[in-house]
């Protein structure tokens, strides 16, 4: 009798044991997964810019975690955490690298715009004054009026693009600088003006 009281009393005192373990767990289990959310929201935005793939893949391990962490599984989470911080760090550090790449390519890009569009713009207005509001010859008038306007629409914007620009919206400007670009080549082809 004394020796099934006895037993009855280890598996208790076990299972108190086991459910302290448990317990004690969980908040270590809560605080890593709140870190890790918390850099998560911090980053998440410029991680997904620059390495969508591994953002992607760390949302999966985050919502893996938040899965157990609901389910009780307090050791896993705690268990798994580290290599999900890791995971992040890491992932954090290879976007900031991708963004500098990005924006000396990006500075690179708009250097070679600043080079180029002036020079082309100067080129299609002394082409147009030659024109003297004539089209070219196999051109319809219709169609010369709307290429001059779309023209002219571009070379305004080239001129408040480059001077308006700065760090915060220099990426969008070098992107609309771009699409410039190529409206003015196109209006060069159409008048005849050779490239340079």
């Amino acid at each position: 009798m004394k020796f099934r009281c006895a037993a009855r009393g280890a598996v208790l005192v076990v299972g108190l044991l086991g459910l302290a373990g448990c317990a004690s767990q969980q908040e270590p289990a809560e605080q890593a997964l709140a870190g890790i959310e918390k850099t998560l929201a911090g980053s998440g935005e410029q991680l997904q810019k620059y390495l969508p793939e591994k953002h992607a893949a760390i949302v999966g391990r985050v919502a893996e975690l938040r899965d157990a962490l609901q389910q009780g599984e307090y050791a896993r989470v705690v268990r798994q955490a580290p290599a999900v911080v890791d995971e992040l760090r890491r992932a954090v550090a290879d976007a900031a690298i991708a963004r500098a790449e990005g924006r000396i390519a990006i500075e690179d890009e708009w250097r070679e715009l600043s080079k180029a569009i002036p020079g082309m713009i100067t080129a299609t207005d002394q082409r147009l004054a030659a024109l003297a509001g004539r089209p070219p010859q196999g051109m319809e008038r219709a169609v010369f009026r709307e290429l001059v306007a779309k023209y002219e629409a571009a070379r305004s914007d080239w001129g408040k693009a480059a001077t308006s620009i700065d760090t915060k919206n220099f990426e969008n400007t070098v992107v609309a600088a771009r699409g410039l670009k190529a409206t003015i080549t196109e209006a060069m082809a159409a008048l005849g003006v050779p490239a340079s």
